[in-house]
């Protein structure tokens, strides 16, 4: 077989792959979450001066139990590395918005805890979050499409890991 030919088949190969539906259903997946990161991204930093990875932080230590949580825990929730989810607490500690607290227990954990300025930050935020969401994300679907997605979201969350 000559070089070209060879070639020939690799590329129509590659060709039938590339159009394989999967690989467009999940490039969709994507592109829909870019474009929906995007647009509260864009709001969330032009409304209140925060990153969708800040807010979410934020959001995440709210609603945790004394509204704090391990620096461990929540690198595991948001899927960060350990520098990552530090270098996170450390812009929101600049910020006034977030607090580092020792565990009594074990002095080698450090929790993170949202403080007042933060939660008073991170309400006024909720405010346009949750109106970018209405607009952007749930007006695309009924209610019956949003528990399909949610319990198919919920799934993958879990069968993907949390390496």
């Amino acid at each position: 077989m000559t070089c070209q030919l060879l070639l020939s088949k690799i590329s129509l190969m590659t060709t039938s792959i590339l159009e394989d539906e999967r690989i467009t259903d999940f490039g969709l997946l994507i592109e829909a979450t870019r474009r929906l990161t995007r647009t509260v991204e864009t709001s969330l930093r032009n409304d209140h001066g925060l990153t969708v990875v800040e807010f979410e932080a934020m959001v995440r230590l709210g609603r945790s139990t004394d509204r704090q949580m391990s620096m461990t825990e929540m690198a595991n929730q948001m899927v960060l590395t350990s520098g990552g989810v530090t270098r996170l607490i450390d812009r929101l500690a600049g910020e006034g918005f977030v607090d580092r607290v020792s565990c009594p227990s074990d002095r080698r954990v450090q929790w993170a805890h949202l403080t007042e300025d933060g939660e008073k930050k991170v309400a006024a935020a909720l405010v346009t979050h949750l109106g970018d969401l209405d607009e952007h994300f749930l007006a695309a679907m009924s209610a019956t499409e949003r528990t399909v997605m949610v319990s198919v979201l919920d799934r993958l969350r879990t069968t993907c890991g949390s390496e």
